[in-house]
């Protein structure tokens, strides 16, 4: 038997996932908070969800919750909520840790953690997931690639990468933003970028053990034109801030 899926919460991230199990052919009933009741409104009318009363409604009906509202709200919102103990609790809210949710909700459901990008809705991307839990296993797989950590720590780093998901638009429209001034249609030169970095992803990640550097540096020999923007790159120490930028981000959840 499929089982009901519940949202607290009818955000970004709710949006992504409630569209990729759609897209994917996932046809569980799914039951949204009355949170941003316009949202909520709005994804039930497109994905055939149903909006619930109320975020206990929502526990009372699913056998597997999905918490996603803003890190601020999470523990005020999931106080006043019990769970059963055969539910599954997926929080994919960023910097709240599994002792934090537990201390948080009534009842002794299974908890575990996950981290979900725009990307979902394609189901594209990596979804982190901590600790391993083969119902959230079950569910996000559909998602994209399910990358399970074995430790909270690891999982806690992981937002990194995560975060470089958003980034990517903006390298995008650094990239294609020359070629447009150069009369470039815009069709073209946006299929160009993406499909670009589509291809060096798909390399990487189907050869995880190759070298980077060694592959850049056959690729980038003299004379290409490969080598001359490279070198561009590199005197302006253009990949510096990218690093800065996920050394930040590692920082920021030391301090908490």
């Amino acid at each position: 038997m499929t089982s009901k899926l519940g949202f607290i919460g009818a955000g970004h991230l709710a949006s992504y996932t409630i569209a990729g199990l759609r897209r994917a052919g996932d046809e569980r009933d799914i039951i949204l908070s009355p949170r941003n009741a316009e949202k909520a409104q709005q994804l039930s009318s497109q994905y055939e969800c149903t909006v619930a009363a109320s975020n206990q409604a929502v526990v009372d009906a699913a056998d597997v919750v999905i918490l996603a509202v803003r890190p601020q709200y999470a523990l005020a919102v999931l106080s006043e909520l019990t769970l059963r103990p055969e539910q599954c609790l997926i929080s994919v809210v960023a910097g709240v840790t599994v002792s934090q949710l537990r201390g948080a909700v009534q009842g002794e459901a299974e908890i575990c953690r996950s981290l979900i990008v725009s990307s979902a809705a394609y189901n594209e991307g990596a979804v982190s997931l901590y600790p391993d839990s083969p119902t959230a296993q079950q569910l996000l797989a559909c998602l994209g690639n399910v990358v399970t950590l074995d430790t909270e720590k690891d999982f806690d780093l992981s937002l990194a990468a995560m975060c470089a998901n958003g980034w990517m638009y903006k390298l995008v429209e650094a990239l294609e933003q020359p070629m447009l001034g150069a009369g470039m249609p815009a069709s073209a030169a946006r299929k160009l970028v993406v499909q670009s970095i589509v291809g060096t992803m798909a390399h990487i990640d189907n050869e995880p053990d190759m070298n980077l550097e060694q592959v850049t540096q056959g690729i980038a020999t003299d004379g290409t034109y490969t080598k001359l923007g490279l070198d561009i790159l590199r005197q302006q120490d253009a990949f510096q801030p990218w690093q800065d930028a996920v050394q930040t981000l590692l920082m920021a959840q030391d301090d908490d």
